[in-house]
């Protein structure tokens, strides 16, 4: 896939406008059907606003992230309360692109991982070796108990856990004591609702998104660059039946260890490995799963303060999700917030993959969990 600037961009054509009575999970699972038109000149976006006060940023995970997801709330916001450019701003429908712009160039190019020898044959071995004997994780997974890998996804479903202000505060104040974080918590959680869907499997694969722009030193203002600029962490989770912070400080730490400028080495090392990715893909199909699940928290954003009179937009929620693509983790997990506000989760599954009721089992605990952990002492 190959991007290059549009001349224009015509809004009639990429920003919607839905009156519904549907539920937002509803509504979610109508805009991960969204599909975009692979032309040149065509945007790989859509904006949709929903019941005029949701606005949902479509995108394609090609060219961006979840990160620049949230930074386009946020640059939405301040422009939407910017009363003197909106006056004088052109209304026409038709946007004209400055062709003096430069695209995002890949990460792998803007991230020097210089990686050695030994690291590169350590890191193909581990990803591509069959895991036996000593090279065998602490903890076994079994793929088995989610169906193969299948195009295209069907039957997806969202659940979404809205946490309130107050909560969110207890959270990180109790994270704070054992010296972890939210993202490491939310990792347990899901482990454990993970745990009680599938009892007799003794450890999960897990993904969890690194976000590489504190890697991006050639960048002066990097953190508010949009692109895709992610990297992984990877590993086998034991399964947790109980709640522990002893399970939470020991993820925290494996986290922040493996968070490297060489986490994210292998993407880029697959197409020198397979001259034919889309067949190296495809030959998947059908076949056992790798992976389990994927928890992303792209953290908690500022937007627009001292903003008080009725007029002026005020963000009260942010949240994120992900299709389900071929070969992406079956049940993903997807935590993002507003400074000093809420923090949304958002579970999306699909009964066909993860197994009838399995994803609401998961949830279920989610849920529970965060009621019981975010009440006070």
């Amino acid at each position: 896939m190959k991007f290059a600037l549009a001349k224009e961009v015509d809004l009639d054509k990429i920003v919607e406008y839905r009156t519904t009575t549907e539920s937002f999970e509803e509504f979610l699972a109508e805009l991960h059907e969204v599909r975009f038109t692979y032309e040149a000149m065509t945007p790989v976006w859509k904006l949709f606003v929903w019941n005029e006060k949701t606005v949902a940023f479509v995108f394609d995970h090609g060219p961006l992230d979840g990160t620049s997801g949230a930074l386009f709330h946020v640059q939405l916001a301040e422009l939407l309360n910017d009363r003197n450019s909106l006056l004088s701003a052109d209304i026409s429908p038709i946007v004209k692109v400055d062709q003096s712009m430069k695209l995002n160039p890949a990460v792998d190019s803007i991230v020097s991982t210089s990686p050695s020898l030994p690291f590169v044959v350590s890191t193909l071995f581990h990803e591509f070796v069959p895991k036996w004997g000593p090279f065998s994780p602490s903890a076994e997974r079994d793929g088995t108990i989610f169906a193969p890998h299948v195009h295209p996804v069907e039957g997806s479903t969202w659940r979404i856990l809205e946490i309130p202000a107050a909560r969110v505060n207890i959270l990180l104040n109790k994270c704070r004591a054992q010296n972890t974080t939210l993202t490491a918590l939310c990792h347990t959680l899901l482990v454990m609702g993970m745990s009680k869907a599938y009892p007799s499997v003794a450890g999960f694969d897990t993904s969890v998104p690194i976000n590489a722009r504190r890697f991006m030193t050639s960048y002066s203002d990097a953190a508010n660059e949009m692109g895709a600029y992610v990297f992984q962490y990877k590993e086998i989770t034991s399964a947790q039946k109980e709640f522990s912070w002893d399970e939470v400080i020991r993820f925290g730490s494996a986290l922040k260890k493996g968070t490297t400028k060489r986490s994210g080495y292998i993407l880029g090392m697959l197409k020198y490995l397979f001259g034919n990715i889309s067949g190296w893909m495809e030959a998947k199909l059908g076949k056992v799963r790798e992976s389990d699940i994927e928890l992303s928290n792209v953290g908690a954003w500022k937007f627009t303060e001292g903003i008080d009179d009725e007029m002026s937009y005020k963000v009260l929620q942010l949240g994120f999700s992900q299709p389900h693509g071929t070969l992406n983790p079956p049940i993903k997990l997807n935590c993002a917030g507003v400074v000093g506000g809420n923090t949304t989760l958002t579970l999306g599954f699909s009964d066909k993959i993860a197994g009838e009721g399995k994803g609401d089992v998961v949830f279920g605990v989610i849920k529970h969990m965060v009621d019981k952990l975010s009440e006070t002492d």
